[in-house]
């Protein structure tokens, strides 16, 4: 035999050997298995290695079962015990607080959390009611805003059928100036009808608005008609 040819053998021997368990079991595939029947065949030393694994692998079957300590239990837990015991010893500082302040708070969280959503529903509850209202046409709250007053028309003479006034009023209910909506703009185009409504509005009083007990600046709408005043915060 040659040398390439013996160096083959030998690997092809390593190579059986180590799959000697699972041609015995049966687990090798049936090309690998043909393979290893056709070198067993022919290697000698190999057939034999592989009865005395069969013969050990029959005898070591063949042994009655030892029955199972009846401390084992026992032992085992005193086993882990101490196991878990060295490893606590090496484990550090900051592992330990953390170890700790889990076991502290785990018992904490479902009332916690309980008690967390309880309070955001009755803020949630509450808060609308803290809240101001959302008022329709800029009005303010009452209970926090009281809107200017006419308190006086004075000698108002007004030469239309009906006119609509936007007033700006300062802390001290004085007017210091009016605009008219675009939808009656033509009217005030009349120069006439213009100066009469200006010297006719000197002649007004107003009670100024109050926020929070304290006068402030403020908007006032008067519609005047021949028959009646609207006034409107």
């Amino acid at each position: 035999m040659s040398s390439a040819n013996s160096r083959q053998h030998r690997n092809e021997c390593k190579a059986i050997q180590r799959e000697a368990a699972n041609y015995l079991d049966h687990l090798c595939t049936a090309e690998r298995a043909r393979e290893i029947a056709r070198h067993l065949s022919a290697c000698l030393a190999c057939t034999q290695s592989l009865d005395s694994l069969s013969h050990l692998r029959r005898s070591v079957r063949a042994l009655p079962p030892r029955a199972v300590p009846v401390n084992l239990a026992v032992s085992l837990r005193v086993t882990a015990s101490r196991h878990h015991a060295r490893r606590a010893s090496r484990v550090r500082w900051w592992d330990r607080l953390r170890m700790w302040t889990i076991n502290s708070w785990r018992p904490m969280a479902v009332p916690m959390a309980g008690g967390f959503a309880t309070a955001c529903v009755l803020f949630a509850t509450i808060l609308p009611m803290l809240s101001s209202p959302v008022l329709a046409n800029d009005d303010a709250p009452v209970a926090w805003y009281q809107s200017a007053e006419l308190s006086d028309l004075g000698p108002f003479a007004l030469p239309a059928d009906h006119l609509t006034l936007d007033l700006v009023l300062d802390e001290q209910g004085r007017m210091i100036d009016y605009s008219v909506p675009e939808s009656e703009s033509v009217l005030m185009r009349d120069a006439e009808l213009r100066r009469n409504v200006e010297n006719n509005l000197l002649f007004m009083r107003f009670k100024p608005a109050e926020f929070f007990g304290h006068r402030t600046t403020a908007k006032l709408r008067i519609t005047i008609r021949r028959s009646q005043l609207e006034v409107k915060g």
